[in-house]
């Protein structure tokens, strides 16, 4: 009797077992229990302001897979009191990003390095490193990480020097100062230095920070040799620069430091097109007095200052002066990556420019008309002639993204071959080995929606002597994602080079969206 219950108890359970997978597998179109690997991806994002957007907008609510693998970004703000109660540790964040917006922010709070708090904030931020938590800093962030070689003089170079976090192996030399003081002490506006392309470039309301052509964009030199980069076509990308330092490798480094871009070989201020002029104040203490009383228009950068902002801002009247505003970046390193030096090996990435923020082709800078009314607060130089937004082929304010995806993607130890894709929501997986033979198998990385993936087309050219090359064709489409998207390709040319890209196929509702053809492969590799 105890054996027939016992019999029938266990089959009970297989029954219930097989419709409980079963149950999971037809629940879900695209993610299925039993075939799809998943891996989230914790990043923390550090500001203090709660609609921060730089780099929300390029993570919030990305997956992509690659084979079976479901790759998520989750990314989410903490706060410094949040770091304070010690939430920033690796069992809840892979990497930290150091918003720019909280750097240039909080430079002069977190100057003060000998308070407790902010003793406390750079202990927890270098233990979450050295436990093998990534770090990305552009700009002001990417100072602020530390490196600074030059001594301080100005008072903003000694708040940036303060502010270390001391987790860098990589330096700067860091010349510059508030454009009000500068004259005040008698330093003359040469000391606001390369930042002046920042300074200058006016806070009004109508042309927001983040929005604003402030800057320049130049084509800075890429590598292909990590893999960040190395899906990309061509060697520059056009990446946006207001004025931060470049970056300087230590002849023997106590880590390993990759240099993953360069400021373009010619001296940005010998281009006539990003020429500009110092400023110096001419109004005196009347100008103070008439800035801090009249001076109430909103503040929508550095708003935290309050009532100081005022008379730095509004007060008049400022001069041009016949000095241009000199660059000393010419080759130097616009991007790098190190790991540190311990057996956590954390990676670290730091960046003077701001792929996060809005780009732009063409056009000039270009001085504003000097008057009895300038002031900070509108600015002494704008962009002329720019092409408009509406005619370029890309997407100017999302054009850099996928940088800042794949390097989110790097820093958290994602393989290198998984990174998110480069060109539109798709591209195929560099194929190694490069040397195959005449059937191997072809992996598709593509963007997962909320609405359904259709099918993924597998495309296709061949060559036998990798110089000339045939038309590209459709080799098959993948029309079933329930276990990745995936080919095994039979060289239909026989022996030779084949380069591949992949082009998506969704539909949500009656809408059905194609995927832009990419300017070039996505993958070459020769069967033999």
């Amino acid at each position: 009797m105890k054996l027939k219950i016992l019999t029938i108890a266990i089959m009970l359970i297989m029954v219930s077992s097989t419709f409980l997978v079963n149950a999971e597998v037809n629940d879900d179109n695209v993610e299925k229990t039993l075939s799809i690997d998943t891996k989230e991806i914790r990043v923390a994002i550090y500001t203090d302001t709660k609609d921060e957007k730089y780099f929300m907008l390029p993570l919030n609510n990305y997956n992509w897979m690659v084979g079976n693998t479901k790759y998520s970004f989750i990314p989410s703000l903490i706060t410094t009191k949040d770091i304070l109660k010690g939430e920033l540790n690796i069992e809840n964040y892979d990497l930290l990003i150091y918003s720019f917006n909280q750097a240039d922010q909080w430079l002069f709070k977190t100057s003060h390095s000998n308070l407790p708090k902010n003793k406390i904030v750079v202990r927890n931020i270098l233990n979450f490193v050295k436990d093998g938590g990534g770090y990305y800093g552009s700009c002001g962030a990417c100072g602020i990480a530390g490196g600074m070689i030059n001594k301080p003089k100005s008072l903003l170079e000694k708040w940036m020097y303060k502010s270390s976090l001391g987790i860098t192996g990589v330096n700067f030399l860091y010349n510059s100062a508030i454009p009000l003081l500068a004259d005040f002490t008698r330093r003359g506006p040469e000391s606001v230095d390369m930042q002046s392309y920042l300074l200058y470039s006016g806070w009004y309301t109508t042309n927001p920070h983040d929005m604003n052509y402030s800057g320049l964009c130049p084509d800075v030199n890429i590598s292909k040799d990590n893999p960040i980069f190395d899906d990309f076509i061509g060697e520059t990308r056009k990446i946006r620069w207001i004025g931060f330092p470049a970056l300087e490798v230590p002849e023997q480094p106590d880590r390993e430091i990759t240099v993953l871009a360069r400021f373009p070989e010619e001296e940005i201020s010998d281009n006539t097109s990003y020429q500009i002029h110092y400023w110096t104040y001419t109004g005196g203490i009347r100008g103070l007095i008439k800035g801090l009383l009249f001076g109430n228009k909103e503040i929508i950068w550095c708003e935290n200052m309050g009532i100081l902002m005022r008379p730095w801002l509004f007060s008049s009247d400022w001069e041009k002066t016949n000095k241009t505003v000199e660059t000393y970046v010419a080759n130097k390193a616009f991007m790098t990556a190190e790991i540190y030096p311990n057996e956590n090996s954390a990676r670290i990435i730091r960046c003077p420019g701001h792929p996060e923020l809005l780009t732009w082709w063409g056009g000039h800078l270009h001085d504003l008309e000097d008057t009895d009314n300038n002031n900070l607060y509108d600015g002494f130089y704008t962009l002329f002639d720019a092409i408009p937004t509406d005619e370029t082929i890309e997407d100017e304010i999302t054009y850099n993204y996928c940088i800042i995806r794949r390097i989110a993607a790097w820093e958290a130890k994602i393989p290198d071959n998984d990174l998110p894709s480069v060109y539109g929501a798709s591209q195929v997986s560099d194929i190694n080995p490069y040397n195959q033979s005449s059937t191997f198998t072809i992996i598709g990385n593509t963007k997962v929606e909320e609405y359904n993936i259709e099918s993924l087309d597998l495309y296709y050219r061949y060559s036998n002597d990798n110089t000339s090359w045939n038309d590209w064709e459709l080799y098959e489409t993948d029309t079933d994602g329930s276990n990745g998207f995936s080919w095994e390709f039979n060289a239909p040319n026989g022996s030779g080079y084949y380069q591949f890209y992949s082009i998506r196929h969704v539909k949500y509702g009656e809408y059905n969206e194609t995927e832009t053809v990419p300017p070039g492969p996505d993958a070459i590799a020769f069967a033999e």
